[in-house]
């Protein structure tokens, strides 16, 4: 070892990029944070004519692009499993790869590159088995005030179901007011364990020097923001640019870095639905990570991020921002990687050519039994059985991967099994990438699910946030097999799940029914069934038949619970038409199951749904149907409560906004909807709404004779002084909690005309 290398452990906190510079930020036990840098070139591989591949060689030496003579290598092609010579570069100048790829479009059919989209980082992090927070030892040596790796390697495997987590000191970042009021006519909220701040100021340069002075004295490691990309630190950085502030927002202060201002985000339209993504922001050396700009935070928190970030390499600040989509991309890369394939730039697959019949077989999604509502809304003494991760693990169990659906490789073997229905043949010579990628992540989620069960407390969050990022994780692998951009689909494999998908679920139907049991209602992976006397199911009636269901069906299948009353509230638009996501019930255990429900919906008012839930809470202390149609009195006057509310005018105006999602810009817009006149008042406001950004309004009178008296947008709203009183539309949100009521009491009520609660009026002087 040379005499002035040092050996350092410690977890990977951070890591970046600049050109073929690689900055690694470690944290150890106690907290203390180090910076690493190395030196990596990654490396991209060609196939193609000579004459094309001279021509493409030729061009990277005059770019000065190569770090190594090009060399030609063995490698296996994805979806023809077969070996052939590609050329190997190894790239000096990564800052070119975008470029590369960029350009790939125009020379489409004329060669193929691969690997050229793999993020550097990662690229690095996939070269020397390492991974975010993963236990690192690195020997370095110093190089000025710099450490230069010398050798860097994990103490930790990507597999451990255990792990730790060094100590993380966090502050919350967000605005007093709507993220579209400025900066300076709001306050930026600081809050840490210890310590909260305010900044108030209407001058950028006071606002700079105070926030500075805050990160300067506390050194967080993470900052969780609202609004922190769209808004925040687009301020921050447009401002401390312009008037040359150096800040201290950036740990780092090393690495030569160049931030472009984007105060605007992308709009896009994907599947019929508008989307809106707000520009990125991360810092160096310290998370950011903005709340209103991760899924995976809104649905798992920190840990789950944290988890998705250590399966897939994504550094933190990455996966903070990207979907678990993309996650489980970079995880079948590894996979890939590590199986020699040549890894395809984008998704090379096209759907093979169908008839009508066919296209009729392959396209029928999951299979759905509606409940007959004729023979009444309410049941009592149902037990649901849902299959655990259906097609996920129909991806694992039948190697279902877009490389062995109709695979080249074994089309004259007579032993090759089929699709059911499909045709389709599953190869019998490799395991899918999808199918391996998969069978880990769902090992880790039945493990966390049982320490869930067994642990209590903050360990038992801890557990439950990490199952559910895997569990959008799993829901997501489904989708992108035939997503149309995604690398590693193919609409065939898609089909393929969906086909084994309405096999098991008619197996599962088949052996309740042999067991003499009523199928009552089936979505997709979950069956509800009920003795033909009504009677109450034992644990051991359960337990067999689902160990029998999942003998048949090679699929885990557990009780999700037992109903002692379960209701299925009929369509609005037709009362004798159910609808097959929607329902409510009441466990044995007393706790309340729904899905579809006004209380779920998060469209509605939070006031609207917070009645629906109590009223729910409140029929879910009884038992049976009868028990709770003797308490009607009771449950109209917790109706009528929140009724009064609504016409004494004492609810607060912040419980009544109405959220949308903005589908076109706002000239766009031909109908004076809510949605287009509370755009119109926010750009009066001198405030820009892109499309796919969302919106809230309240129902100011929705019969007024000037239109824009109608609708009133929340800012508009908390622009108006403190005291200042708030009118609403209350015949509007009566006739809203009205159908809230109805669409969960109107099953049990002793009478039908719901309209005559909503014709009673309180004697107030008005």
């Amino acid at each position: 070892m040379r005499t002035n290398t040092s050996q350092t452990t410690g977890y990977l906190f951070d890591i970046y990029h600049t050109e073929d510079k690689i900055y690694i930020w470690t944290k150890d036990r106690e907290g203390k944070t180090k910076l690493f840098f190395d030196h990596y070139h990654p490396t991209i591989y060609a196939r193609g004519a000579p004459e094309i591949l001279r021509k493409l060689v030729k061009r990277f030496y005059e770019l000065n692009a190569l770090a190594e003579i090009p060399t030609f290598e063995e490698k296996i092609l994805f979806y023809e499993n077969k070996k052939v010579q590609v050329l190997k570069l190894v790239i000096l100048r990564p800052s070119l790869l975008p470029k590369i790829t960029a350009k790939l479009y125009a020379l489409y059919d004329k060669f193929d590159i691969y690997h050229s989209d793999i993020e550097v980082p990662i690229s690095y992090m996939v070269d020397h088995d390492i991974f975010p927070l993963a236990h690192l030892q690195i020997v370095s040596e110093a190089v000025g005030s710099e450490n230069k790796i010398i050798s860097i390697s994990s103490l930790t495997s990507i597999k451990d179901l255990e792990y730790n987590i060094p100590p993380l000191k966090i502050m919350s970042l967000s605005l007093e007011k709507s993220q579209r009021i400025s900066i300076e006519q709001n306050s930026l909220l600081i809050e840490l364990s210890n310590a909260r701040y305010v900044i108030r100021s209407k001058h950028p340069l006071e606002i700079l020097q105070k926030i500075n002075a805050i990160f300067e004295k506390e050194d967080p490691d993470i900052v969780l923001t609202a609004y922190g990309d769209q808004v925040i630190f687009p301020y921050l950085f447009t401002h401390a640019q312009r008037l040359k502030f150096p800040t201290n927002f950036d740990r780092d202060r090393t690495a030569p870095i160049r931030r472009q201002i984007q105060t605007k985000g992308s709009s896009f339209n994907t599947y019929g639905a508008m989307i809106f993504r707000a520009p990125s922001y991360p810092l160096f050396g310290r998370w950011h990570i903005d709340s209103r700009n991760s899924f995976v935070f809104k649905e798992a928190d920190l840990l789950g991020i944290i988890e998705l970030s250590r399966l897939s390499r994504l550094p933190i600040q990455k996966m903070a921002r990207a979907s678990t989509g993309k996650a489980l991309t970079y995880i079948e890369t590894d996979v890939a990687l590590r199986m020699q394939y040549l890894v395809p730039w984008q998704k090379s697959a096209v759907e093979a050519p169908k008839s009508a019949l066919q296209l009729l077989n392959a396209d029928r999604g999951g299979l759905v039994f509606q409940p007959d509502i004729t023979l009444g809304n309410v049941r009592e003494n149902v037990a649901q059985l849902d299959f655990a991760q259906m097609y996920p693990s129909i991806m694992v169990i039948h190697n279902i991967s877009p490389e062995c659906v109709n695979c080249l490789c074994c089309t004259n073997d007579p032993l090759v099994p089929q699709v059911p229905k499909l045709g389709y043949t599953i190869c019998n010579r490799r395991r899918g990438i999808v199918s391996e990628a998969l069978a880990h992540v769902l090992e880790r989620r039945a493990y966390y699910k049982q320490r869930k069960k067994e642990t209590t407390g903050e360990l038992s969050e801890t557990y439950n946030a990490k199952q559910s990022s895997l569990k959008w994780m799993l829901v997501t692998s489904f989708g992108y097999l035939g997503y149309r951009n995604a690398k590693f689909g193919r609409l065939e494999s898609h089909e393929s799940v969906t086909a084994f998908g309405r096999e098991k679920l008619l197996t599962a139907k088949d052996v309740a029914e042999e067991n003499g049991y009523l199928l009552i209602h089936a979505i997709t992976d979950s069956i509800f069934i009920q003795k033909e006397d009504h009677s109450p199911f034992t644990k051991e009636e359960i337990q067999a038949l689902c160990i029998e269901i999942e003998k048949r069906t090679k699929v885990k299948i557990d009780a999700d619970g037992v109903y002692t009353w379960l209701l299925f509230p009929p369509s609005t638009s037709d009362s004798k038409m159910p609808v097959a996501n929607r329902y409510m019930g009441r466990f044995e255990t007393g706790v309340l199951k729904s899905r579809g429900i006004g209380s779920r919906r998060k469209d509605l008012p939070i006031f609207i749904r917070k009645a629906q839930l109590e009223i729910v809470n409140w029929m879910c202390q009884f038992v049976s149907v009868e028990e709770i149609k003797k308490e009607e009195d009771t449950i109209l006057a917790i109706y009528h409560k929140y009724d009064e509310m609504l016409q004494k005018e004492t609810v607060s105006w912040k419980e009544l906004l109405i959220q949308r999602s903005t589908s076109q810009e706002p000239e766009e817009y031909e109908v004076d909807g809510a949605t287009s006149l509370s755009l119109l008042q926010l750009k009066e406001m001198g405030m820009h709404v892109q499309a796919g950004e969302k919106i809230r309004y309240i129902v100011t009178n929705r019969r007024a004779g000037s239109k824009e008296n109608r609708y009133t947008a929340e800012e508009v709203l908390q622009s108006r002084p403190p005291n200042a009183k708030i009118r609403f539309d209350k015949e509007y949100y009566r006739k809203m909690l009205l159908s809230s009521f109805k669409e969960v009491w109107a099953a049990f009520a002793s009478f039908e005309d719901f309209d005559q609660l909503i014709t009673e009026q309180l004697n107030l002087p008005f």
